[in-house]
């Protein structure tokens, strides 16, 4: 690893800090969490290649080194718990250009906007819809075997109006919400029910602590779609997610990008939401929310991906500390970045930012 992440405070996980902060208390130690370290930053703060997990049964040997380099190196970082993901093997349209970052991964891709392979009823019912056997839970399994004392994982998956709107490229989807609606609610249930049974497994996974579901809602001045039609067709499939989290004794934690102001009365009364993250100062800091939201929904990050993009570390730093000072004393707060570490960011302003975390915390 590189020698500044292992000058980093000797690791002592415990994963109730984090659920405390989750469950809007105040814990022993503010924990940190993110949705992802991508993999070309695991690779640079390793010092070494990733291992990649293989689907393969049969290699053990790799599967077992992929598993523990991943540990390794979130324990050494000060996690108490990291996000896994088991993908639902549903297929979209994505567009592909040059990944200009210093970590490129040669070529980025994202969800192609214009179209999709669902574009009216007889696509949907022609469509080799994922069946819950198709879900491959061995990588999650396998993280439940090698974790240290006291860490724990946060089971994540992609959510329905994500997935609905990329089945159809979100322009087409926009237009048959007023053209197509008897398309767009079979599309949003089946999506729905299909991410519905693939949480199932998480609640019944010891090592599993939470449920995340990452919903990209709105952009920088309001909701993509309207709130009432995400009140229809969306807003349901979270409250089902949260009871089932709930039921398992698990908090419910929502991932989602962009304005949702209009909506938070509802995911907070309705849905009941025990987090929020993805924050991005120019819509609303981290702060604002914390002081607003904290009795009834606690925080998860707020360090803007922006300056953690082109920031100093110092000014990273000073950021991430003056949040810690605002938002840590009431409890109800998970310290990280405004959305994930990607490979555009730089590695030593990352580890500013976890820094700051270990001297608020009173361990460097």
């Amino acid at each position: 690893m590189l020698p500044r992440v292992e000058r980093l405070p000797k690791p002592d996980p415990d994963v109730n800090n984090l659920l405390a902060a989750l469950k809007r208390g105040k814990p022993a130690r503010v924990p940190m969490l993110e949705i992802k370290l991508d993999d070309e930053v695991q690779a640079a703060l390793l010092g070494e290649p990733l291992i990649p997990w293989t689907t393969d049964a049969t290699a053990t040997e790799q599967r077992t080194a992929s598993i523990r380099q991943h540990i390794g190196l979130m324990h050494r970082l000060g996690y108490d718990a990291f996000r896994i993901r088991t993908p639902i093997p549903f297929v979209s349209n994505k567009a592909v250009t040059e990944d200009t970052a210093d970590l490129s991964r040669g070529q980025r891709a994202w969800q192609d906007e214009h179209t999709g392979p669902i574009q009216n009823m007889a696509d949907f019912e022609a469509y080799a819809w994922p069946r819950q056997a198709d879900v491959d839970y061995s990588q999650a399994e396998a993280f439940a075997r090698e974790l240290p004392d006291g860490m724990g994982c946060v089971g994540y998956v992609s959510g329905v109006f994500e997935w609905s709107s990329w089945m159809m490229g979100l322009e087409p989807f926009m237009l048959a919400l007023y053209e197509q609606p008897e398309l767009v609610r079979a599309l949003s249930d089946r999506i729905g029910q299909i991410i519905y049974d693939a949480l199932v497994p998480y609640t019944q996974m010891d090592h599993v602590v939470a449920i995340w579901v990452g919903d990209d809602l709105g952009f920088k001045t309001s909701t993509l779609i309207s709130p009432a039609h995400l009140q229809d067709y969306v807003l349901p499939w979270h409250r089902k997610y949260a009871e089932l989290a709930h039921r398992a004794g698990k908090p419910y934690l929502l991932h989602s990008c962009g304005n949702i102001s209009q909506i938070m009365e509802d995911l907070a009364n309705d849905v009941q939401i025990d987090a929020k993250h993805s924050f991005e100062e120019v819509i609303e800091p981290v702060e604002d929310f914390h002081m607003k939201w904290r009795h009834k929904v606690a925080a998860i990050g707020g360090v803007d991906i922006d300056l953690l993009a082109r920031g100093t570390e110092a000014e990273v730093k000073n950021r991430a500390l003056q949040i810690l000072n605002t938002c840590a004393p009431d409890g109800a707060y998970v310290a990280g970045s405004g959305n994930s570490i990607t490979n555009y960011i730089p590695v030593n302003n990352y580890l500013a930012m976890v820094e700051a975390l270990h001297e608020y915390n009173g361990r460097m």
